[in-house]
């Protein structure tokens, strides 16, 4: 691992070499290089602070670490250091106590997220009714990025901090209570809300809590009651109030209750009281053991199915163990199953689950059991594989299975949930012979050629019935058994090889339940493979075919099937675990809202789409500027580079001055040496950051030749779902073996030397794999960033890449929304799934994990050139989403905890399947795990990692969900609900009604509310008006466009009234479905003919009614308009 951070540390310096010698010419806002390196946690949280003058506390960060493991008591640590000092100096008390909770808190984040910089708003330092002190700590909204655990710390470090400087306990007034009653609800309307506390909850916490939890305005809502208190000052809901005290106070106060206990800090037993209350009101915990939980099936999207009901028989079947591409929250599942369900599952879709935590995304492993099904002639076969299913597709009349469902132990340990009966698969008869047989495995276990011989290996060691034979016994009453053993004794026919049957609607259906594979020939049923497990089971099984040798009885279904087998026979299935499709994966670059190739701006002199070219044709635009001085001639400016050869620093305000467009367009086409610029070329109509600093307009040319588009930043990046990945083979990625030998991949995962592309190998910690449209890109970025460095710096080529591998082996920075810190990353190959593989490391060094979560990847060479502090936006969460620093190294121990909790066995023991059967806590057998908790700090902590499932090919599977390819929402319902209709483990008319109370009617309320109350906007200048003014049309002169349209708020009428009707709904649903029907047309009439195109609808208040027919031709922003006329009234609308 040295030699490869050593590889990683010199490819980053000499881009940062090339970078700042680019940055000294003078061509930027800055001279220097503005994305500082960092090497561990405690560097990245002196420079995330650096504004807030904590010079040298990395360094003190780093001593304490050193004492102490546990991060939260870091936190505490330094922020008590910083505040013993500030005591004795002579700084402000509200800044050193605003400095010390920053760092704090920063150290939480591991100097990644940007909760410290903007979710704290500041601190106040106000009076009680007594005329005592008291500390109020002001949140916004970006405090949701530091999550309830950071939430709840920030106040506990407030708290230790205020008792440095002798200042007293909060205590809140009636009415700042009561509130809060009404705040944290209303806040739930406006966003989400992971949990909302009812009030009781909300007294105990809110009215004990020794700091004040106070905010800004974040929300345009305000409340009715309690209004104008006087130590508030708003009337408006505050999200950073709301989600301090829900999420973090009321959610973590078990988390927090333990460090109080073990720093000993009085003041807070009041959370002993309301985890006390807490576990007074909680459910039953059903005998240790689990039950099904419908949280998942709560926001139902149309369009996304639901592929199992909670814990039903048929949906997947939970399977223990962790493959090259779980963990971090990423399940797996066969790759057979992603296209049995109508390929609505593709790798990296998200999907909710019932348990062990909230949700996924998707994986495949081909080593899993694929889907059961039962086709339209009457076989029911199996699908292991896509070269199995595919002969069957469009063939299935019910999937009596989806399939097995791959969740890792350490999936169970992060969310603290019971561990519950897994399949009895083939690893777990492995680890059953093992301990039978000393830890050897005798010839032939793992696939036994017929049925005697597995009955003999289980007589011979005394372990269950190989699963190969096994049935879903589990899933029938033993009524239904009894009643298909007397069907086969009075009817069966053993020929030796196949057992016969009528076809009987009732005997057969037990026969699909039980997964006893068949097919129908000759109006009769052919068992093969489990003609005799079926037998034995149910006690039939003699010496030369069907006998009645032993009763099948008893109180327990699986103790009557083993005593007639002769053997043990375990379940087949136990847990069943319930899903639904949430959000697709994706893979595609990423612009701002209103897609730009420069930050220059022209005003709306560009027209809506903000053209360069148009722009040119006006004389002068006036737009709003940062003034700058010369630092060589003082002169000022506008530009970067003076003429005199200085660089420009700004001062003063912004002020309004005239640009030639045209002028500057061909100045920047002399630079770069281009005969003529590219029509559309989009640049932005205002700049937002402080100093309105624009983007060199060459910059801005380059992108619109090589098409793509500008971040809020300056940076270029491609947005991806992370999938961790900690094994790969070559071939997989499209990487030679020469080239791995290149990019140190010198030996197997077996310390073999790599010599075929079908080797294992392990994935080291930096290095990724993102999507071939992902590589595309890349290409056309390093060919950007290339003639920038050639042209406009005047400098060599550094990429020069023609194809996308030659982008392999070179640095990027991997970025997270809601985050201010990038990690240095090396892209080492590329993949067909619309993903990006990477260690879970690394995407825990960015505070994600694989539930679903995207981030970006860009170039290292265009962050280090283009990005820049002075382009971003001035109002809180500007600095969001930007990458304020860079660490370069990534340490295990600083990562999220929840990759610490990635299990590394290549065998699980058998005493963890034991834990399983009895619901026993992941923590009861944690210590037999191999853990990566337990490598921390040690030499295996990178390295040596294990799996129990490979693959063959980790992009297998559809690369794309057909949720994305299906156009219409129609087509999406239909398909959802026509899936839903052949899954055994799914009630359609239950997706039904929850699409429609959840989805389509709260959405057509909410638009027809959004309709009544919507706002005017001018096309010409933009303006925007609550209500029109008296003159009909705007300021000036130009009339004005609705903002929402009735397309809009209709889109989902038609296909709920369809779907209410064809489905069954209740009679109450479809009689609300009615009254909004009812209420769409007393406001826009009966229906009419409707366009093809969108309709725009310009409002002429005492005259005609002007209506614009969109024709698209492209992208939105890229469309252009006819008009169509029409003579209407207001009273239309």
């Amino acid at each position: 691992m040295r030699r490869y951070f050593s590889d990683l540390f010199r490819e980053n310096e000499h881009c940062y070499s090339m970078a700042i010698e680019a940055r000294s010419k003078g061509l930027d806002p800055s001279l220097e290089v503005e994305i500082p390196q960092a090497e561990d946690l405690a560097a990245r949280v002196e420079k995330q602070l650096s504004d807030w003058h904590v010079e040298g506390v990395a360094e003190r960060i780093r001593e304490i670490s050193r004492r102490i493991e546990s991060r939260e008591e870091v936190s505490l640590f330094i922020a008590k250091e910083l505040a013993r000092e500030a005591v004795t100096g002579q700084e402000g008390r509200e800044m050193a106590i605003e400095r010390a909770v920053r760092v704090g808190l920063s150290v939480l984040t591991e100097g990644i997220l940007v909760a410290p910089i903007v979710g704290i708003a500041g601190v106040k330092i106000n009076q009680n009714e007594d005329g005592s002190e008291y500390l109020s700590l002001f949140f916004n909204g970006p405090i949701r990025a530091a999550g309830g655990t950071g939430q709840a710390m920030s106040v506990l470090i407030a708290d230790v901090v205020r008792r440095e400087f002798g200042i007293g306990v909060y205590h809140p007034t009636h009415g700042e209570v009561e509130r809060l009653k009404e705040e944290i609800p209303l806040y739930r309307q406006c966003q989400h809300l992971q949990y909302t506390p009812n009030n009781e909850e909300i007294e105990i916490i809110y009215r004990h809590c020794p700091v004040c939890v106070d905010g800004e305005r974040t929300e345009d809502q305000e409340i009715s009651g309690y209004r104008n208190l006087p130590r508030i000052e708003t009337n408006c809901v505050r999200g950073g109030v709301c989600l301090v005290i829900a999420e973090g106070l009321c959610l973590k106060a078990p988390k927090l209750e333990k460090h109080v206990k073990k720093l000993g800090l009085e003041g807070w037993d009041f959370l002993g009281d309301y985890i006390r209350m807490k576990k007074g009101g909680g459910k039953e915990d059903n005998g240790g053991k689990i039950s099904p939980d419908y949280k998942y099936l709560k926001d139902i999207v149309a369009g996304r199915p639901v592929i199992g009901h909670p814990s039903r028989p048929g949906g997947f079947r939970l399977r223990y163990g962790r493959g090259r591409t779980t963990g971090l929250a990423a399940i797996a599942i066969s790759p057979a199953t992603m296209y049995a369900l109508d390929d609505f599952l593709a790798i990296g879709t998200q999907v909710k689950i019932e348990r062990p935590g909230k949700a996924g995304a998707v994986t495949p492993c081909d080593r899993l059991e694929g889907p059961i099904l039962l086709l339209e002639n009457g076989d029911l076969v199996q699908t292991n594989t896509v070269q199995e299913f595919l002969p069957f597709k469009g063939k299935v009349e019910e999937i009596i299975d989806v399939g097995q469902i791959l969740l890792p132990f350490g999936e169970f340990v992060e969310n603290n949930h019971v561990l519950a009966p897994g399949d009895y698969d083939i690893e777990w008869h492995r680890a059953e012979l093992r301990g039978a047989n000393d830890g050897e495995l005798p010839p032939g276990w793992e696939d036994p050629q017929d049925f005697e011989e597995a009955l003999a290996v289980s007589l011979k060691f005394g372990v269950p019935l190989h699963p190969k034979y096994n049935l879903f016994w589990y899933d029938l009453p033993l009524a239904e058994l009894l009643a298909l053993r007397t069907f086969v004794l009075e009817n069966g026919n053993w020929d030796g090889t196949l057992l016969h049957l009528p076809l009987d609607p009732a005997p057969k259906r037990s026969l699909e339940l039980l997964g006893a594979l068949h097919v129908v020939r000759d109006e009769e049923l052919q068992l093969e493979r489990y003609a005799k497990p079926l037998l034995a089971g149910l006690g039939l099984l003699g010496p030369d075919g069907i006998s009645d040798l032993i009763t099948l009885e008893g109180d327990a279904v699986m103790d009557a099937v083993s005593r007639c087998t002769g053997v043990k026979v375990n379940p087949r299935s136990v847990t069943r675990i319930g899903s639904r499709m949430a959000r697709p994966e994706k893979a595609k670059d990423r612009g701002m809202k209103t897609p730009s190739h420069t930050i220059f701006p022209i005003g709306l002199s560009g027209g809506n789409q903000r053209l360069m070219e148009k722009a040119a044709e006006k004389d002068n635009v006036i737009v709003k500027l940062g003034v700058r001085k010369c630092q060589q001639c003082g002169e000022f400016r506008v530009y970067y580079r003076c003429p005199c050869g200085g660089h420009t620093v700004s001062v003063g305000e912004p002020q309004a001055v005239p640009v030639n467009v045209k002028e500057e367009l061909e100045k920047a086409k002399r630079v770069l040496g281009e005969r003529s610029i590219l029509p559309k070329f989009k640049g932005v109509q205002e700049l937002k950051s402080k100093d309105r600093c624009p983007e060199p307009l060459e910059k801005g040319i380059l992108r619109r030749k090589y098409e793509i588009y500008v971040n809020k930043d300056g940076t270029i990046r491609f947005d991806l779902t992370d999938i961790p990945l900690t094994h790969f083979r070559p071939r997989e990625i499209g990487l030679s073996v020469e080239k791995a030998h290149q990019l140190g991949y010198e030996m197997d995962v077996f310390d073999q030397p790599l010599k075929d592309p079908e080797q294992l190998c392990e994935l080291k910690v930096q290095d990724i794999v993102p999507s071939i449209s992902c590589g595309e890109f890349l290409v056309r970025v390093a060919g950007f960033v290339d003639d920038l460095l050639e042209r406009f710096y005047g400098m060599p080529r550094y990429y020069n890449a023609l194809t996308r591998e030659d982008i392999v082996g070179h640095l990027g920075i991997g970025l997270a929304p809601h985050t201010s810190g990038g990690i240095l990353c090396r892209i080492i190959g590329f993949t067909r799934a619309s993903v990006c593989f990477g260690h879970p490391f690394f995407h825990a060094a960015k505070r994600r994990n694989a539930d679903g979560d995207e981030d970006s990847v860009m170039l290292l060479m265009d962050g280090l050139l283009n990005f820049s502090r002075s382009y971003l936006p001035k109002g809180r969460g500007g600095l969001m989403d930007a990458p304020l620093v860079l660490a370069i190294r990534l340490d295990p121990n600083e990562v999220d905890k929840e990759a610490q909790n990635i299990d590394v066995h290549w065998e699980y023991p058998l005493e963890f399947y034991r834990a399983s059967v009895e619901f026993r806590h992941p923590r009861e057998v944690q210590g037999i795990m191999d853990m990566v908790s337990d490598r921390i700090k040690s030499l295996l902590q990178y390295e040596g990692f294990g799996m129990t499932h490979d693959t063959m090919d980790i992009a297998e599977g559809p690369a794309e969900s057909a949720y994305k390819t299906l156009e219409s929402m129609m087509d999406k319902m239909t398909a959802q609900v026509e899936l839903a209709k052949r899954l055994r483990a799914v009630d359609e008319s239950d997706v039904v009604h929850r699409v429609i109370t959840k989805h389509f009617l709260p959405d057509l309320i909410g638009n027809l509310k959004s309709f009544s109350g919507q706002k005017f906007r001018c096309t010409k200048c933009g303006e925007s008006y609550r209500r029109v003014p008296l003159s009909g049309h705007c300021y000036c002169g130009h009339k004005l466009n609705l903002t929402v349209y009735e397309a809009s708020v209709k889109k989902y009428l038609n296909v709920t009234s369809k779907i209410g009707r064809d489905y069954g709904v209740s009679e109450y649903t479809q009689q609300r479905i009615r009254l909004i029907e009812g209420s769409i047309t007393s406001i826009f009439g009966e229906k009419r003919e409707e366009n093809t195109g969108n309709s725009n609808t310009t409002l002429d208040l005492f005259g005609e009614e002007e209506v614009a027919t969109v024709v698209e031709l492209g992208p939105p922003e890229e469309t252009e308009a006819r008009t169509v006329k029409a003579t209407s009234r207001l009273d239309d609308f």
